[in-house]
């Protein structure tokens, strides 16, 4: 969970500060799990780590199809998931999305966007539902980039919290 933490803290302050994961901290971040996992539990334990890398990245792909996560998010939530035990993968998940939401409804609060963002959001969901496909979710990508937030943050935070002895 430590060297989660710490790839997930690098990659805190590419997102925050330049709004892109790089590719090689992804791909150091996936040699890192898995000779973590080889080495702490032999080569057995790679049974669990590639399904659960590749379920949570096929989980969170329509996410990003949509335009609601960047591909380094979703492919940060994959390789995170590698590092983690079933059950601890979805506390992980589920305390890093909470904390990312607390944070996007606090900005939006902030800059007296909720309603706005409420309407936006119903009429996407109508519209998908109407013509049976989903669009991009964001129109503009610089005011998606802007509007959004850094995922790499609440997942480092929800890292700590599991570090701290919560799930």
């Amino acid at each position: 969970m430590y060297l989660l933490a710490a790839f997930l803290a690098v990659a805190g302050l590419f997102d925050f500060f330049f709004r892109k994961i790089p590719n090689r901290l992804i791909l150091l971040m996936l040699g890192g799990c898995l000779i973590l996992n080889l080495y702490m539990s032999g080569p057995a334990s790679l049974t669990g780590v590639i399904p659960r890398i590749l379920i949570a990245g096929a989980l969170f792909y329509p996410v990003f199809v949509i335009g609601a996560l960047g591909a380094g998010d979703v492919k940060l939530i994959a390789v995170s998931c590698g590092f983690l035990s079933g059950e601890r993968t979805l506390w992980f998940l589920f305390i890093s999305l909470l904390t990312a939401s607390v944070i996007g409804v606090v900005k939006m609060g902030i800059h007296g966007e909720i309603s706005k963002r409420l309407h936006r959001l119903a009429l996407y969901i109508k519209k998908t539902i109407k013509t049976g496909r989903p669009e991009m979710y964001h129109a503009n990508r610089a005011a998606a980039l802007e509007n959004g937030v850094a995922l790499a943050g609440p997942m480092f935070v929800s890292a700590l919290i599991g570090i701290g002895g919560l799930y």
